[in-house]
């Protein structure tokens, strides 16, 4: 399954992509107020230290509860302003690059030298919405902490996560989500606590392959996200493919 990012180099061909490996960086906490403004200071920092490249144009998608979905492309460089006006709303914003791209910076460089080699997708999503959360790893199946019932889940798509609606209750007891004693069951059939899997901000980072690190040894890019979302959770999913 391709790549389809032209906007952001269409003479690398990406036709031969298989599956990828997505890292999803995100607050350890789901209660940790994060703000728009500490959002677009994370991602102005991403091109002003060049892991972005602020020459090409980033791709900007925002759902406001109720209403239509908006897609804009526009210069990296503007992108960032652009993420705080995204207040009750749901917002991402993604660029594709190279890390062979002249002096691109690869925040899971070991030595200077990146492996794998080729393209990194950053995308970065930040849900402003009070009655909305997003669960990065899209679960097949919400268990009710109250009455124990399994609902199978079809939520609503956002990038490559899925959003999910606090206000919805049980489809059994009709009880109201609780993050702290609800779960999730992903598609491997592990099941974790609904505050494990949901966040407020997101950064994702997609690569050819799974690295060899599991932790980023750029320290510049770990203190960008250290400043925006304080201590972080990073979930790993393998084999999934390439974002659309």
């Amino acid at each position: 399954m391709p790549v389809t990012r032209e906007r952001v180099d269409p003479v690398r061909d990406q036709s031969e992509l298989g599956l990828v490996h997505r890292r999803w960086i995100l607050p350890d906490d789901v209660q940790r107020p994060i703000v728009l403004p500490q959002v677009a200071r994370l991602w102005r920092g991403l091109v002003e230290i060049g892991c972005l490249d602020e020459g090409q144009e980033a791709r900007l998608e925002r759902l406001r509860p109720g209403g239509a979905r908006e897609e804009l492309e526009m210069p990296a460089a503007a992108s960032a302003g652009a993420l705080l006006a995204g207040a009750g709303s749901a917002t991402l914003v993604t660029q594709v690059v190279w890390v062979d791209d002249g002096d691109r910076r690869d925040p899971y460089a070991v030595g200077g030298e990146s492996d794998p080699a080729g393209f990194r997708d950053y995308t970065l999503y930040a849900i402003d919405s009070p009655s909305q959360l997003l669960l990065p790893i899209p679960p097949v199946a919400h268990v009710c902490g109250a009455c124990r019932a399994r609902t199978t889940l079809e939520l609503p798509r956002f990038g490559e996560g899925v959003l999910l609606d606090l206000a919805a209750p049980c489809a059994s007891c009709a009880s109201t989500l609780d993050l702290g004693r609800d779960k999730a069951e992903l598609r491997n059939g592990a099941i974790f606590l609904l505050e494990e899997l949901a966040c407020r901000s997101a950064l994702s980072i997609e690569l050819p392959r799974e690295p060899q690190s599991e932790e980023l040894p750029d320290a510049s890019v770990a203190r960008l996200l250290q400043e925006a979302f304080g201590p972080t959770d990073e979930l790993a999913d393998d084999a999934v493919p390439p974002a659309e």
